[in-house]
């Protein structure tokens, strides 16, 4: 009986008095106030900031704006929930051991998870490319579709889809960030007048120019003879475009001074026609 008395006791002298109760539970009050406080404050930095990049597509600012707010929410959850438990004298630092040694281990068994999610948040943090580029990754090329934190996919321009994991992304060239550049080159008889040739490349190159400068943004430019064979002379022309629109602009301006050529050329042999007859009618 004295055993029974003795143990009832010491169970009731653990249990804290009422005052302790509603203080801890004011303090958890006060606490979970602070960190919703906290959270809403980060949120709108990290809007604020992301706002500020002009540059930083829709897709992209949503992706990150929302990957730096759960990286908030779950901080300041995680500091509030150790907080509470320290005023409950639980031995937080047990607990955070554990949870080293468990996230070291799931670490060395997710290594290559763990690399393309550090990878992407650097693609995604730093700009390297967004949603609509045209690039080329690891000797792919291709339109971006999609960025994740793990993944990127880029479909080329004959409907392949490519799906390439951040962490494997070696090297990235980006062809919509700066302006490209038109290279025309023309193969014409080795015979041929030159001059003329380099003045129909530059009439065609000057009126796309002036039709489109939306898309011939820089100046044209006539360079010459570019290769010499046997049969044949290589002239070579220049315009400078927006980005990843050179192709677009060479197979306009190829055509263009084909119909050009031919006109000159049917000119040529009218003309020779004419002085040949007035010769023999003399």
């Amino acid at each position: 009986m004295t055993l029974w008395a003795d143990l009832r006791q010491k169970a009731l002298s653990d249990i804290p008095s009422l005052e302790v109760v509603i203080w801890d539970a004011i303090r958890i009050a006060i606490f979970f106030a602070l960190a919703q406080f906290l959270i809403r404050v980060g949120v709108r930095i990290t809007r604020r900031m992301l706002s500020l990049h002009a540059r930083m597509d829709e897709r992209r600012r949503k992706t990150l704006e929302s990957l730096f707010t759960n990286v908030i929410r779950y901080t300041v959850y995680f500091v509030l929930v150790v907080e509470i438990l320290s005023l409950f004298h639980v031995n937080v630092s047990a607990i955070l051991a554990s949870a080293g040694i468990v996230g070291v281990a799931v670490g060395f068994g997710a290594q290559s998870l763990v690399k393309d999610l550090i990878s992407g948040l650097f693609i995604l943090f730093e700009d390297q490319y967004g949603v609509g580029d045209i690039v080329q990754i690891n000797g792919f090329k291709g339109t971006v579709i999609s960025i994740g934190i793990r993944l990127t996919r880029i479909q080329a321009w004959t409907g392949e889809v490519q799906v390439i994991p951040n962490g494997q992304i070696t090297s990235v060239t980006n062809y919509s960030r700066t302006h490209s550049t038109a290279v025309i080159d023309v193969t014409v008889p080795y015979d041929v007048d030159v001059d003329l040739v380099k003045s129909i490349m530059q009439r065609v190159l000057l009126g796309l120019q002036e039709e489109r400068p939306d898309v011939v943004t820089g100046p044209v430019e006539v360079l010459g003879v570019q290769d010499v064979s046997n049969t044949n002379l290589v002239i070579r022309a220049t315009a400078v475009c927006a980005p990843t629109k050179n192709g677009e602009i060479e197979r306009e301006a190829h055509e263009r001074i084909k119909e050009e050529l031919d006109r000159a050329l049917h000119e040529n042999e009218e003309a020779q026609g004419t002085t040949g007859g007035e010769l023999a009618a003399e």
